[in-house]
């Protein structure tokens, strides 16, 4: 581990993961997004009406926010819902900083690994990330983006999170 980004492997169950692809796969028709270019992979938790789903992303939310305030030695609560995000082939995102006055910390939790390409660019590294893991860093001080989705689907949940002032 390094003091950049923290790497939790096992973050989320096989089972869990699956669920959560077979709903966003069956429910692609409620993607939507106020930026067009993410409009077609953005399944938004106030969308989502399945109680299950809800409550897995729930779950996970609080499971992320016990791992940033461990590691990063921070009281914080979730900036805004999850989302599942389906990436598909020819998919990317450019190096960009999660930079908002809102939020201070960044988590993408990946629910798959079969598929080639959509590797997690961040600061000067090229990172494959495991299925079932979980990346957590500090939003706006590190540089970060998706590689060009070549075969198959990514899936991840990408999430932000605020600090509780105490």
């Amino acid at each position: 581990m390094n003091n950049f980004y923290h790497i939790i492997d096992n973050f989320i169950s096989e089972k869990d993961s699956q669920d959560l692809i077979t709903f966003f796969d069956k429910n692609d028709h409620l993607c939507s997004d106020s930026e067009e270019r993410h409009k077609h992979r953005n399944l938004h938790y106030e969308s989502i009406k399945d109680k299950k789903i809800k409550g897995l992303l729930d779950y996970y939310c609080l499971k992320n926010i016990i791992f940033i305030d461990h590691f990063f030695k921070a009281k914080t609560k979730l900036w805004n819902k999850m989302r599942l995000c389906r990436w598909k082939e020819g998919d990317s995102m450019a190096l960009h900083l999660d930079k908002n006055i809102d939020y201070y910390y960044s988590s993408l939790l990946y629910l798959n690994d079969e598929y080639e390409g959509g590797e997690l660019l961040f600061n000067t590294e090229v990172m494959k990330m495991k299925k079932f893991s979980c990346i957590i860093f500090e939003s706006d001080i590190h540089i970060h983006g998706v590689k060009k989705i070549l075969k198959h689907k990514r899936y991840t949940i990408p999430s932000w999170y605020q600090k509780i002032n105490e």
